[in-house]
């Protein structure tokens, strides 16, 4: 194994070793879970399994992938037209998250987040705009089942009509 190769091998292995101690540990929660139900361990270790095949992928990558130096014309290229950055729109998504975080308690999670998706699809640039409000519903639809179905965590349900639409939904995703 030459120098290099070692050079990009050792960070994937640390974190690695890492992951596994860390899971090692997650698994030493003093709290019992209920029979049939997630304990407190579920989260964390997950991480670590997928921290751990991040790292495996990591290690392979760099003993059987290509080491690549980029050429000193891709460099020239790229130092001569840097890419766009629009720091006012890092602005703008601060600004909806501020909104979404304040409108939930009245809007209600489904709702909040099917809006606030879709803003920040459109503020990334999303050229598509026929697909903006389906994706904005599809991703509010999947985490509201994995913060209901899989977290556990109550979900604001919103006042009015919005809490209507949060019951509406949770019916229709099998939440009880």
């Amino acid at each position: 194994m030459s120098g290099s190769t070692l050079k990009r091998v050792i960070p994937y292995l640390i974190t690695l070793a890492l992951a596994v101690f860390l899971y090692l540990q997650a698994g030493h929660f003093d709290v019992v879970s209920r029979p049939g139900m997630p304990g407190p361990d579920l989260w964390p270790k997950m991480a670590c399994v997928l921290l751990g095949a991040t790292s495996l992928i990591g290690v392979l990558g760099a003993l059987f992938g290509a080491a690549e130096e980029p050429q000193q014309e891709e460099v020239d290229e790229a130092l001569a037209s840097p890419p766009e950055i629009h720091p006012y729109l890092v602005w703008v998504s601060i600004a909806t998250t501020g909104l979404f975080v304040g409108m939930l308690p009245y809007l209600g999670f489904f709702a909040a987040t099917t809006l606030y998706a879709s803003a920040l699809l459109v503020i990334g640039g999303m050229r598509r705009w026929a697909w903006v409000p389906a994706i904005g519903l599809a991703l509010a639809g999947v985490f509201t089942l994995i913060f209901m179905r899989l977290v556990y965590v109550a979900l604001p349900l919103g006042v009015g009509v919005f809490k209507q639409l949060s019951l509406l939904v949770f019916k229709l995703l099998g939440i009880h």
